[in-house]
């Protein structure tokens, strides 16, 4: 008998989901020896969404060419940063978190039993932070995905020559994806971090789309420090870590309670640098907000 190729055999074989992600990554308060928390914020942009979301962001400058960036926001500014930075805010919350993911990891290096002269050098302690808030984020915002394809950029910053952050990251996500069942499976063409100028007016015209990204994660890493510093002397800093609370807030409710709708779409997570142990830390603007500042 010759055997039949029947096409109706293979209908219920699922397809592989797989989808490449730009990953954007920055950070805060990375200086151990002044600040408590260490707090590294990732983007993850689908690259079928990446020209749609890069128009939505240019739309809202309204002509504004210069540099969005949170530590320089101002109440009183003759530029348009000010108004441009809330409504990328707006523009996130309303709709680019609807296909694009958010995760900042928060180290917190306060605990009374840490002794910070035994800690590894700066360096060693940025570097696993920043690769546990990106492998984090792929764990719990793209577990839908069989494979995912990233490309990784992060703000280009001065480093030491023995500092390697740049083949680190890469190296360290696909290492931990292997055999993880809670994670897809991990395709990074670059060996290394792709690292972009966070100024859109000194940025390489080939990354000048990046740029962007780059910004918004700041802006939104720089509100979350906010929200659990609130050590803000600008009204407008205030604001963003008073909104980007309320968005922590409903996502450390239950999935079927939380009305916001940012269920693994944006996360905050914070661990001891002493275990590998996860905890909500304390929102220190909502406690500072009595009649200190008018709600957003």
């Amino acid at each position: 008998m010759i055997n039949q190729y029947h096409p109706s055999s293979f209908i219920d074989v699922p397809s592989e989901k797989s989808e490449k992600f730009n990953v954007y990554h920055d950070e805060s308060g990375t200086n151990i020896t002044q600040t408590r928390f260490q707090l590294h914020g990732v983007l993850f942009v689908p690259d079928t969404k990446l020209q749609e979301t890069l128009k939505l962001l240019q739309d809202a400058r309204n002509g504004y060419k210069g540099r969005i960036h949170f530590t320089e926001l101002r109440d009183k500014s003759s530029s348009l940063r000010p108004k441009v930075a809330a409504e990328w805010l707006k523009l996130f919350f309303n709709w680019i978190s609807t296909y694009c993911f958010y995760k900042c990891m928060i180290l917190d290096m306060g605990s009374p039993a840490s002794d910070r002269s035994r800690l590894p050098e700066p360096s060693i302690i940025y570097n696993r932070t920043a690769r546990s808030a990106i492998f984090s984020g792929i764990v719990w915002s793209l577990k839908e995905y069989d494979k995912v394809t990233l490309s990784v950029y992060s703000e280009a910053i001065t480093r030491s020559k023995e500092d390697n952050f740049e083949e680190y990251i890469p190296r360290e996500l696909i290492k931990r994806a292997k055999g993880n069942k809670n994670c897809p499976d991990i395709i990074i063409p670059s060996t290394r971090v792709i690292l972009v100028n966070g100024d859109p007016l000194k940025v390489e015209p080939v990354l000048s789309e990046h740029c962007e990204f780059i910004q918004l994660t700041d802006l939104i890493t720089g509100a979350v420090s906010q929200a659990i510093n609130a050590n803000a002397s600008q009204k407008i800093k205030f604001d963003f870590g008073k909104l980007v609370a309320t968005w922590i807030n409903d996502t450390r409710l239950p999935p079927w309670l939380q009305t916001k709708e940012l269920h693994r779409r944006f996360s905050v997570s914070c661990r001891s640098i002493d275990k590998d142990q996860f905890y909500d830390v304390e929102l220190q603007i909502l406690l500072k907000d009595q009649l200190k500042f008018d709600n957003l």
